[in-house]
């Protein structure tokens, strides 16, 4: 703890200053009288009574949100030797922003009485944070002695990507042999009819098609088509961002890639993840609540890492990105080394849906607005989507999505071209 003087302490020294000067100036007793006091006052500062004893306590309203959520602090502070001026300032994280009430609060309490204040924090970006560093200033009675000091009490608080709701998800061309949603090609036990055959020794009564038994004189079964489920692997690229949080495009991809984790997962699928950075980081696919849990807290930290290492996909082990799963790639397409990765998926025959975050938006965020920079923003439009059209002439499926638009619209144009029952084995 620092102890200090406070600026009305010089201002009274400056005085006995004068006082003296004057004093001996004008040979006049009054003011050596009246400067006694102010020497009296002076010399107490010598004197240190101790550092005064308080309690500080921290309460989040809670320590898991999502972008966008509200965070209510509550600060309470309980005195033990008595507290004429305190003043607290509790730091606050950069990506988080004050919404509501003030996070700095001057108290004046006795001893034995407790005060709070409460303020709200906005919370718009992704990220770990840490909350409860404050900063303290404790007056004594005369506000001549400041005692500064800095308490830290801190608290994690997980801010998640933001699930945007998703109805419909993009139907995989190959099923796996688990029970799922997915109508396979495959006939046997199943809800969606297939085909009408002749009965045949060994199939159940509850499968005959009375109506075409009855037509043709003669027992018919009904087939049904088998219902599965599929694995997904999402592809994040964090190989290059632009822009800035919560805005940047990884931000956007990161958002994108744990919405569709969760709609799969709601459907029983297994979802694996694959982070092409700096390094090689992946999940295995698996489904489940835990699951959701694993990839939502795998997602949290992505940042880009400078390397000049290029990852290897075909190094990974075969279980993290399974033949028949249905990869979704999630890129702003600005680094070549992410698009040769994924021409060389397709080349090798893997299910490969490409969502290509438009870089421009965001990018035109942290510009200011001028002519020039307009200009520059359409040329780099126009070149991005180049390199959209030249991917898919080399037979990849391009889905762009820009962040003004819904997430579900951007994937519809491949869910038309994907109706239902479209999955096979």
């Amino acid at each position: 703890m620092i102890r200090r003087a406070t600026p009305l302490a010089f201002a009274l020294a400056a005085l006995l200053g004068w006082a003296l000067f004057l004093g001996v100036l004008i040979d006049r007793a009054e003011l050596f009288i009246a400067a006694v006091p102010l020497a009296v006052a002076l010399l107490a500062l010598g004197g240190d009574s101790g550092a005064l004893r308080f309690e500080l306590r921290l309460e989040l309203s809670a320590d898991r949100l999502a972008e966008g959520d509200r965070l209510l602090v509550t600060v309470s502070v309980r005195a033990i030797d008595p507290l004429p001026a305190i003043e607290l300032l509790m730091a606050v994280p950069p990506l988080l922003e004050l919404e509501a009430g003030k996070n700095r609060v001057v108290l004046g309490i006795a001893a034995g009485g407790e005060a709070s204040w409460s303020f709200q924090l906005l919370c718009p970006a992704r990220g770990r944070f840490e909350l409860g560093e404050f900063y303290l200033r404790l007056w004594d009675r005369s506000g001549l002695i400041v005692r500064e000091t800095r308490q830290s009490m801190t608290q994690p608080v997980s801010v998640y990507p933001y699930l945007a709701p998703l109805r419909l998800v993009l139907q995989p061309l190959r099923t796996q042999f688990s029970f799922g949603n997915y109508v396979a090609t495959r006939l046997g036990e199943g809800i969606e009819p297939g085909e009408v055959r002749p009965f045949a020794p060994g199939d159940r009564i509850r499968h005959v098609n009375w109506r075409a038994s009855l037509r043709h004189g003669q027992l018919f079964v009904t087939q049904h088509h088998e219902e599965r489920n599929a694995d997904i692997v999402l592809l994040l690229d964090t190989l290059s961002e632009t822009g800035a949080p919560p805005y940047s495009t990884l931000d956007l991809c990161v958002r994108a890639a744990a919405t569709l984790a969760n709609a799969y997962l709601a459907k029983k699928d297994r979802v694996g993840f694959v982070e092409f950075g700096g390094y090689l980081r992946w999940i295995n696919p698996a489904t489940g609540r835990r699951q959701r849990e694993v990839l939502v807290e795998a997602l949290l930290p992505a940042a880009t890492h400078f390397s000049y290492v290029v990852p290897q996909l075909d190094r990974l082990p075969p279980r993290v990105l399974p033949s028949q799963a249905l990869v979704i790639a999630v890129t702003p397409l600005l680094d070549e080394r992410f698009i040769k990765a994924i021409v060389d998926l397709a080349a090798r025959g893997f299910d490969l849906i490409v969502l290509a975050v438009s870089p421009i938006a965001p990018t035109r965020r942290i510009l200011s607005p001028s002519a020039l920079d307009d200009l520059a923003c359409r040329l780099w439009a126009l070149e991005w989507r180049e390199t959209a059209e030249a991917l898919r002439r080399r037979g990849l499926v391009i889905l762009e999505w820009r962040a003004d638009t819904p997430l579900q619209a951007a994937l519809a144009p491949v869910m038309r071209a994907r109706p239902r029952g479209a999955a096979r084995r």
